[in-house]
C-alpha cells in the first residue's frame, strides 16, 4: 500500500489505504495477455460450432473489460437469434460476435502493446497509429483536468461510449487547441449539483 499511497494526490486520499482493511488475500494474475480467436474468418471454425465469450476473446484483466464484453456478446447473440429473417447459421452468428469486443479489443491491444514481451499483430503500426497515438497522448494530458474531456474518455474506458465520441467536436477542440487545464486541487467532498 506504499506504492499507492505516494501516487495518490490529496491528503484526504492517502488517507482511504491507511484505514482500509483487506476484505481477503491478494491474488495476482496467471495470465494478462490479449488474446483474440477469429473464428469469424473463413476456415478458421467446424461448421456446427459457434465460439464466444473467452473462446473468442480474452483482454489483460488490468483492463476490467471481461464481463462488459460478455455482456455485449450475449446481447448480439440475442439480436443474431431473433431476428426477423430464417434461424441463422453458425457462420452468420460468428460473423456478427466479434463487434461487441472489438473497442475493448482496441483499448486493451493498443494500450498493452508497448509492454515487454508483447507479440502479435496489433504491434504493427502505420503512421495512422502515430497520429492516433498522438491525439491520445494529449487526450490523456488533458482529462485530469478538463471535465469536457474527461468525460468522453471515462466513458470510452468503461465501454459506454464509442471511440468516436474522443473525437466529438467539443473534445477535439479541447484536445487541439486548449492547453491541459491543471488538476482540481481538491477532490470533490460534497455532492455534485444537478446541472453542475
Amino acid at each position: 500500500m506504499t506504492y499507492v499511497r505516494k501516487r495518490l494526490p490529496h491528503p484526504l486520499l492517502r488517507r482511504w489505504p491507511d484505514e482500509a482493511e483487506p476484505l481477503s488475500s491478494a491474488f495476482g494474475y496467471r495470465r494478462t495477455a490479449n488474446i483474440r480467436r477469429r473464428y469469424d474468418l473463413p476456415g478458421r471454425r467446424r461448421a456446427g460450432f459457434l465460439a464466444a465469450g473467452d473462446a473468442l476473446c480474452t483482454f489483460n484483466p488490468i483492463h476490467g473489460q471481461g464481463m462488459a464484453v460478455a455482456a455485449m456478446s450475449a446481447v448480439v447473440l440475442r439480436e443474431t437469434l431473433s431476428g426477423p429473417r430464417r434461424i441463422p447459421t453458425t457462420r452468420c452468428v460468428q460473423k456478427a460476435l466479434p463487434a461487441a469486443s472489438r473497442q475493448a479489443w482496441g483499448i486493451s491491444a493498443g494500450s498493452d502493446r508497448s509492454m515487454p514481451g508483447a507479440v502479435g499483430s496489433a504491434l504493427a503500426s502505420g503512421p495512422a497509429d502515430r497520429v492516433a497515438g498522438w491525439y491520445l497522448r494529449r487526450v490523456l494530458e488533458r482529462y485530469p483536468g478538463d471535465p469536457v474531456v474527461g468525460t468522453a474518455f471515462r466513458s470510452v474506458l468503461g465501454l459506454c461510449a464509442p471511440v468516436t465520441s474522443l473525437f466529438a467536436p467539443s473534445v477535439a477542440r479541447a484536445v487541439l487547441l486548449r492547453p491541459p487545464m491543471p488538476t482540481p486541487a481538491e477532490p470533490p467532498t460534497s455532492p455534485e449539483e444537478p446541472g453542475a
